[in-house]
């Protein structure tokens, strides 16, 4: 069929009302390795005892989701007490692995890659995830506008102050710095050709060294370019906000946020198979606020040991539907597909026939168009895949390797 792929950019260019559905796929785009595999080799890093079952993993293609489902099934049978001992260790421990993973490289991807991020992120009314970690909540509290508004607008108003008092110091180093961020170019020579490219697409570090030799006539002190510059991006990054509501709000009869009450109605982000960072206390979902990976450990430890507790994730690899089915936070996450109307942007998921329950929720939506990221060397193949899961909608496949969470071409145009 030699299926045409659009590239990343055109999508950008012609969503209009969207929602975006994220796999482990997104996560590896960015580096980010929360693969079955990554996790099991820092699972053994922690214990060494993994090795003596990767032979298994391996021959599964280290479905730990498949390992875990089954000792749930075995929970109850003879022995139920010593496969409760060891599914709770493997779940803790497959926990911190993917945690840790997430959480020690999300700030590298955020300060490297932050225009592309946001501009990824910001043209969508929901977010949806199938992963588990934290990685997709963390990214977008880097974007999450300020709770208190007057700080926001104090901070927003004090960096052009600051900027006018560089302006009058060194003779008008910052508006200057500025104006050739926002519309200079950078000349390339390469191989005999010339090549151009807006500073507005350089990273910091290029765009100083260019800046520096282009104002060496001004003579200003290099410390002096630096704060301008620091100024600049700070400028660009406080731009940088989304409207994010994950449906918890803080309650003085509970410890942590809890999930519910008018939150629940402007909810954006939304775990589909549940998360680390979400447990269930008899009939409250509350959410995990600790912020450094060892109170995470645990808080995870405390949670998983008590019997009235339970991380809210879906460990299953079938009848996932069942347990969504039972749950408050996942079944809420699972009605809003179907609730959904106008377009939906779907990277990093394999179409797996383990996630054919959200596919069908999608397909039974108003979407009307789903975009697909894909491969070039398996389009066709996938598109039939797509064709059967989404045949009430229009579907449009989209190179992955296009994904390259830089700033479009036109975006200063």
């Amino acid at each position: 069929m030699n299926l045409r792929l659009l590239t990343y950019q055109a999508v950008l260019k012609g969503l209009d009302e969207a929602h975006l559905l994220l796999g482990n796929g997104f996560n590896a785009s960015l580096g980010i390795k929360t693969d079955y595999k990554s996790i099991f080799n820092e699972m053994k890093k922690e214990y060494a005892g993994y090795q003596e079952i990767e032979n298994l993993l391996e021959s599964n293609e280290y479905d730990l989701e498949k390992l875990l489902g089954e000792l749930e099934g075995n929970l109850n049978t003879t022995g139920g007490f010593l496969n409760r001992f060891v599914s709770n260790k493997i779940k803790l421990d497959f926990m911190k692995a993917a945690s840790h993973l997430a959480t020690s490289q999300v700030n590298n991807v955020y300060q490297e890659k932050n225009d592309g991020i946001y501009l990824l992120l910001k043209d969508f009314n929901n977010y949806f995830t199938l992963n588990y970690d934290p990685f997709l909540y963390l990214l977008l509290m880097k974007f999450k506008k300020k709770d208190n508004e007057n700080k926001a607008v104090m901070l927003q108003g004090a960096l052009p102050f600051v900027g006018r008092n560089l302006d009058e110091e060194q003779d008008g180093i910052y508006s200057k710095i500025k104006e050739a961020r926002n519309n200079g170019e950078l000349n390339i020579h390469v191989n005999e050709s010339d090549t151009r490219k807006d500073l507005k697409k350089c990273t910091k570090s290029t765009f100083s060294t260019v800046a520096k030799e282009h104002f060496k006539a001004e003579n200003w002190k290099a410390k002096d370019i630096d704060k301008a510059i620091n100024l600049v991006w700070q400028e660009e990054n406080e731009s940088h906000e989304l409207d994010i509501n994950d449906g918890f709000f803080r309650d003085e009869d509970f410890e942590q946020p809890v999930y519910g009450g008018k939150q629940m109605l402007n909810q954006n982000l939304f775990f589909l198979h549940g998360a680390f960072h979400i447990y269930k206390d008899k009939e409250n979902i509350l959410k995990i606020t600790q912020k450094t990976d060892k109170a995470l450990y645990e808080r995870l430890t405390e949670i998983i040991n008590d019997g009235e507790k339970e991380i809210v994730c879906v460990f299953k690899s079938n009848a996932k539907k069942e347990e969504i089915e039972t749950n408050k936070y996942l079944k809420s996450a699972y009605d809003k597909l179907a609730k959904l109307a106008g377009n939906i942007v779907i990277i990093g998921c394999s179409l797996s026939d383990n996630d054919k329950h959200i596919y069908g929720q999608i397909n039974n939506s108003q979407i009307k168009t789903v975009y697909i990221s894909s491969k070039k060397n398996n389009s066709d193949e996938y598109y039939k895949k797509a064709e059967k899961l989404f045949n009430k909608k229009q579907i449009i496949l989209f190179d992955r390797e296009t994904i390259t969470y830089e700033l479009p071409e036109n975006e200063n145009d």
